[in-house]
């Protein structure tokens, strides 16, 4: 009997986009695939492109509908947009969540957040074998931009797949060992059968940088400053926020941490024993106390988040932070695209309070956690995979990462987007199918699909604005009152006003409506709408979302 199980790849999201990571495999019969998770990320909104909405998922309803099927979640490290979505999409997988020390620390806390049971949270330690239906799953030890990342070796019954996770090859990582390729041509000569490797730096020759490099330009930098000096990084970048403290101790400040999401992972990496306590640390109380010259802050927000505390110093609002002239603010981050008009309205906040900014493009105060091309390389040649899958990146990246890939010894490389199904086939891997995916937003505590209306009809209104008509007929549909139009978003100025303009207009719509449709509440709001988008184009240029609200009022016997 022919052999009908299959080998596949499918990423739901981060293939084709920065953000928001989360990988299936498969095998078996595509009726009885058994399936792992790698990853499960989330993305954060932009005014831009999903007003209102702070964070979003993949939709993850192809794999929800098999989750039966679903032997286990393994995350590879705790960046939000590999482990952000775990606490809010557990409910609907139900499998045990896979991680090392610190990251299963950090899923457990995300679970407890969203009052789910941190019993399906398991601890692994590195290279050791982890059962999950056919697969058997090891996590091999990486450097990266946080604490306990791992890449994963994947084996199957038809041959093993190496999973990079985010990883560079940084010789003096500031915590756990240097990097090491020696578990990769382990399993190098094992022989590999396909590769899912990181792609966001493929763009870039030579390598990412070390962060023990850091801290002397760090205190280059600091040491130059003359009053309060704030420092941003992410949250989870635990490594980071120690090397910033560092060089802050090192040039006589004492270190305050502001921000809630900094706070919870520096207890984390303590608690979990994989890191110490960072020294110097005072409360904001004891700050009050301490001169200008001699204060540093470690503070969220580098990405422009509007509730974080960066934000509120540069608004004005911190309840114990007030930055002013002769204050400093450092980016030690990069900015994830799609951030920028947010980043530098910071920015400008900032200047405005007469704060200097200084980033990476500034001063050498930020190294990428990344692999460059000198880096991806030399993994290519470690591992030596048949198959090449480029992930975490915009599709730009995944073709150049597959064009590479071909240079540095795979034998086929596939650029497979969000939803494509990739046959992994040592003869003829290829994309056999495309399954529904997408984005899911989180908007306030409810989850909203890209397709349901909500995000594009709050997008129509920012560029479009808003017509309220409210009208009173009679049984006939005769006006017994003057309509009455509300502009939200619209301009207010000129004499007769738009509202003025739409509710004689709506009028004389009336009027001149047949009996069928004065019969008709729908087709009287229809006749209305028609009325004032025409008055809105006719003198604004625009036609407005408009709503028309009809009150028919009965006659009395």
């Amino acid at each position: 009997m022919a052999d009908t199980a299959q080998l596949v790849y499918v990423p739901l999201g981060g293939a084709g986009e920065i953000g928001m990571n989360m990988y299936l495999y498969g095998y078996g019969p595509a009726r009885d695939r058994r399936w792992i998770m790698v990853d499960c990320g989330i993305g954060f909104g932009d005014m831009e492109t999903s007003p209102g909405v702070e964070l979003m998922v993949p939709d993850i309803s192809f794999i929800a509908q098999n989750r039966d099927r679903l032997d286990g979640i393994f995350i590879t490290h705790a960046h939000e947009d590999h482990i952000g979505g775990i606490g809010r999409l557990w409910d609907q997988l139900k499998a045990p969540v896979y991680a090392t020390k610190f990251t299963a620390e950090i899923a457990r806390r995300k679970m407890a957040d969203e009052g789910r049971s941190t019993k399906a949270v398991k601890v692994c330690e590195w290279e050791t074998p982890v059962k999950a239906g056919p697969f058997s799953v090891e996590f091999l030890r990486v450097t990266h931009s946080t604490l306990d990342p791992a890449a994963l070796a994947i084996r199957t019954p038809k041959g093993i797949i190496v999973h990079t996770g985010d990883f560079k090859l940084d010789p003096d990582p500031q915590s756990g060992p240097p990097a090491s390729l020696a578990a990769f041509e382990r399993i190098g000569r094992e022989g590999v059968l396909a590769m899912a490797c990181d792609s966001t730096n493929v763009f870039n020759p030579g390598s990412a940088g070390s962060e023990g490099a850091l801290q002397p330009h760090l205190e280059r930098v600091i040491g130059e400053c003359a009053g309060v000096v704030c420092a941003t990084s992410f949250a989870s970048n635990v490594v980071r926020l120690r090397t910033l403290a560092a060089a802050a101790a090192a040039c006589d400040r004492s270190v305050v941490i502001a921000g809630r999401a900094m706070k919870r992972m520096i207890d984390a990496a303590i608690e979990t024993g994989v890191m110490d306590p960072i020294p110097g640390v005072i409360d904001e109380d004891r700050a009050r106390t301490v001169p200008d010259r001699n204060l540093f802050y470690l503070v969220t927000g580098s990405q422009g988040e509007g509730r974080a505390a960066l934000a509120r110093m540069a608004a004005g609002t911190h309840p114990s932070v007030t930055l002013g002239a002769g204050d400093t603010v450092l980016f030690s981050s990069r900015t994830i695209p799609g951030n920028e008009s947010e980043i530098f309205r910071l920015y400008n906040k900032l200047s405005e309070r007469g704060v200097r900014v200084v980033d990476a493009d500034m001063a050498n105060i930020h190294v990428s956690g990344h692999a460059c091309r000198d880096e991806l390389q030399a993994m290519y040649q470690a591992v030596k995979p048949q198959i090449s899958l480029p992930l975490h990146g915009e599709h730009r990246h995944l073709v150049e990462h597959a064009r590479s890939a071909l240079e540095w010894g795979a034998g086929r490389a596939i650029v497979a987007t969000n939803g494509a199904l990739v046959a992994l086939d040592a003869n003829d891997p290829a994309v056999i199918d495309q399954i529904d995916t997408g984005r899911v937003y989180m908007d306030g505590e409810v989850f909203v699909g890209a397709f349901d209306g909500v995000i594009r009809d709050r997008l129509k209104l920012a560029r479009q604005g808003h017509a309220v008509v409210a009208i009173v007929v009679d049984e006939d549909g005769e006006l017994i009152a003057d309509p009455e139009v509300r502009m939200i978003g619209a301009p207010r100025g000129g004499e007769p006003t738009l509202a003025d303009l739409i509710a004689q207009r709506v009028d004389e719509a009336i009027e001149r409506a047949s009996k069928r449709d004065k019969a008709s509440d729908s087709a009287l709001e229809e006749v209305v709408a028609r009325a004032a988008r025409k008055v809105c184009m006719d003198n604004w240029g625009k036609k407005p979302v408009t709503t028309v609200i009809v009150t028919r009022l009965e006659d009395e016997e």
